[in-house]
């Protein structure tokens, strides 16, 4: 299943600055039975997104743990176009 992940960066200096450090030790890779297939950051730096893949809601919420202290995290499940439209179709009347 996929998820979309939203972070925003806590504005104080410090705490943006940890951040950063913290990416760039860890290389902002996701724990064991999370696939991270994107991440897209704001030019501005105020957040961004992650699309996570897991059957694993464990997995999920360890990659959280990672960041809530710097971040504000939500994660909700995502459809893909093309499965949405299944969906769509099969509940037409």
């Amino acid at each position: 299943m996929k998820f979309m992940l939203t972070f925003s960066l806590k504005p104080e200096t410090k705490t943006r600055d940890e951040a950063i450090g913290r990416f760039k030790a860890a290389g902002g890779r996701s724990p064991k039975g999370a696939k991270l297939l994107g991440r897209w950051t704001a030019a501005d730096f105020s957040g961004g997104f992650d699309l996570l893949e897991s059957d694993d809601v464990r997995a999920l919420t360890e990659f959280s743990l990672m960041w809530s202290d710097l971040m504000e995290l939500k994660i909700v499940p995502v459809i893909e176009d093309s499965e949405l439209g299944e969906v769509l179709n099969r509940s037409r009347r």
